[in-house]
């Protein structure tokens, strides 16, 4: 290659953008803040992060996160209004909290591919209908799942473990939790759910091993 030509061909590698300015966008020693659906795009493609942090006032679509597997962290959302359903379909692992917390437009919530988290928080999202986390299996630490006015449905059929409590309460429309491999909890505490059926509180207040604070 002529001398001419090298020149030429270092010049254009350093417009180029190196690996460690694309990694660079996914920073691992803090939070992802997002608030608007450029953040959301400015860490497309991050397949790992500290923790996530939501909270706005937009519509936002968090599916382009779809590559990100694994929260070393917390993953909280809320306050948040423009936001209408969160689906986070390529996370596997959460090592610290999911909190959902005063979410007023919030319908949906669904992790389709989490296996492992921490603690999980969902409380007081007023017009939340559906949880849905069909292939999680173990939480380590609680449940609380609190003063959703509108929940139906809570699914997560695989779930075996939760480390110490299972907290469902506030919930006058709530007719169907799916929780049928539960195995392993330490204590159960259902209160102001009218519409779960009697057979499912009982299956669920069965598997505690502490005497369960039960409340229909």
């Amino acid at each position: 290659m002529k001398p001419a030509a090298v020149l030429l061909a270092l010049a254009l590698a350093a417009c180029l953008p190196s690996k460690g300015a694309s990694s660079g966008k996914c920073p691992r020693d803090h939070s992802l803040e997002i608030g608007l659906q450029e953040d959301v795009a400015r860490f497309a493609g991050c397949e790992k992060a500290a923790g996530v942090t939501i909270r706005t006032g937009a519509t936002i679509d968090v599916t382009p996160l779809h590559e990100l597997a694994e929260i070393t962290g917390d993953l909280s959302v809320g306050p948040t209004v423009g936001v209408d359903e969160l689906a986070f379909n390529g996370l596997l692992r959460v090592g610290g909290t999911i909190r959902i917390v005063n979410n007023g437009s919030l319908r949906g919530l669904f992790f389709p591919r989490l296996e492992k988290v921490g603690r999980i928080e969902i409380e007081n999202n007023a017009v939340l209908a559906s949880i849905s986390m069909p292939r999680v299996k173990a939480v380590q630490g609680a449940v609380v799942v609190t003063d959703n006015n509108a929940l139906e449905m809570l699914s997560a059929s695989l779930l075996e473990t939760i480390g110490t409590e299972l907290v469902i309460s506030g919930h006058p429309k709530l007719n169907l939790v799916e929780l049928g491999h539960l195995t392993s909890l330490q204590a159960i505490r259902l209160e102001d759910n009218p519409k779960l059926p009697a057979d499912v509180v009982e299956q669920l207040v069965a598997r505690s091993a502490t005497p369960p604070t039960k409340k229909l």
